[in-house]
């Protein structure tokens, strides 16, 4: 999904949101007014901006203030920035990591929440962590060579940190006494979108064939088995505006899903219809071909979103929808330069103001940053 049109997925969805029991009879939960949970374990991820562990948490509460978290007596965050519908809040912590790890297998959070009655309660989550955490795993870049704006690249701004496919109804997870809100498949997902002289486009960008990036090879980032695709969803023809409505049963566009050796699945979204020469049950290796960069599903501009999948259970993919409700994975880059940054909304501009060099740094072993522009 690109740059804040992309939202338009994150609102679609967050519309689904629920108001659940609070005091399910069946949970054994003591203190009903609060329950937290974690969809995955906290994971460490390395981009141009630092290094930091991320882990989202899902809070059930009548009203939200804020989370302050502690290791020791040291507050290393107050996060208010939640997503919030009704009774149910999601917080998405991204904390400076130590290149040493910590001692201590601890952290604290504070939580400042308000009751049914308004009044001001407080409640104490103790997360265990790991000492240390290992680096992610690394994936070739999905696109050719150039020059690439790494539009919504992991951050704790990024609007795919915030994009939540809830549940329609939460499920209770027993072994943390807390309530499941929804699966986050684009946590650390990236959308490419080519720039040659600055600009992603010639002309206005009204033609899809403007844009630098459109009917560009898609690569594969990491070999393994084809295991899911689609083919015949139409691309949008004019670039800054949907020729169809969006759900989760087509928003991804075109898609080409990759179950790696590590269980991992590569996902690379909005391909150019019938430009897919993969299929399921073929085994593709590193760089291969697997379509045409295209405007299909939820994309109001030619762009390759892409992202890495969690899979521990082992689920099989059997309908377009499941790809959503299944968590992310951090991953990393072995080398590309970064050429400066833009602002969010960078593509959104009219008339575009050229994208400008001030830096020609060559980074390794991460992930670009949010609006990052980098050469390949």
């Amino acid at each position: 999904m690109l740059n804040n049109r992309g939202q338009l997925l994150f609102l679609l969805v967050l519309t689904l949101f629920f108001s659940c029991n609070k005091d399910d009879e069946n949970s054994g939960k003591t203190q009903s007014d609060i329950f937290v949970a974690l969809p995955t374990s906290p994971v460490k991820l390395i981009n141009t901006d630092g290094t930091w562990l991320v882990y989202e948490m899902h809070i059930i509460a009548p009203k939200m203030d804020r989370v302050n978290v502690f290791y020791n007596d040291t507050q290393l965050l107050s996060y208010t920035q939640f997503i919030t519908k009704g009774n149910a809040h999601i917080a998405s912590i991204w904390l400076e990591y130590p290149e040493a790890g910590w001692d201590k297998e601890l952290l604290r959070h504070n939580f400042e929440y308000r009751d049914a009655a308004n009044n001001q309660k407080s409640y104490v989550y103790n997360l265990k962590i790991d000492q240390q955490y290992p680096d992610p795993a690394t994936v070739a870049f999905p696109v050719p060579q150039g020059v690439w704006l790494a539009e919504g690249a992991p951050s704790a701004s990024s609007y795919h940190t915030r994009a939540i496919f809830p549940y329609s109804e939460p499920v209770f997870d027993y072994e943390q006494q807390g309530y499941l809100i929804g699966n986050n498949p684009q946590r650390y997902a990236i959308d490419y979108a080519m720039l040659v002289n600055g600009l992603p486009y010639i002309n206005d960008g009204k033609n899809l064939t403007d844009w630098y990036c459109y009917n560009l090879p898609v690569l594969a980032a990491k070999g393994g088995k084809v295991i899911f695709t689609e083919n015949s969803i139409p691309d949008n023809t004019t670039p800054f505006e949907l020729d169809y409505p969006t759900d989760i049963t087509n928003a991804n566009g075109n898609v080409v899903f990759v179950e790696h050796t590590d269980g991992t699945i590569g996902t690379y979204c909005h391909l150019v219809p019938n430009s897919i020469v993969v299929e399921v049950g073929d085994i593709v290796t590193t760089g291969q071909e697997l379509g045409r960069l295209g405007n299909s599903g939820n994309s109001f501009a030619p762009h390759l979103h892409m992202h890495v999948l969690l899979n521990p259970e082992g689920k099989t993919l059997e309908s377009y929808e499941d790809g959503f409700f299944m968590e992310s994975s951090p991953y990393k880059f072995a080398q590309f330069a970064k050429l400066g940054d833009v602002a969010p909304g960078f593509l959104d501009q009219t008339p575009i103001v050229p994208f400008t060099s001030n830096t020609s740094e060559v980074y390794s072993d991460m992930l670009p940053s949010e609006s990052d522009v980098i050469e390949l």
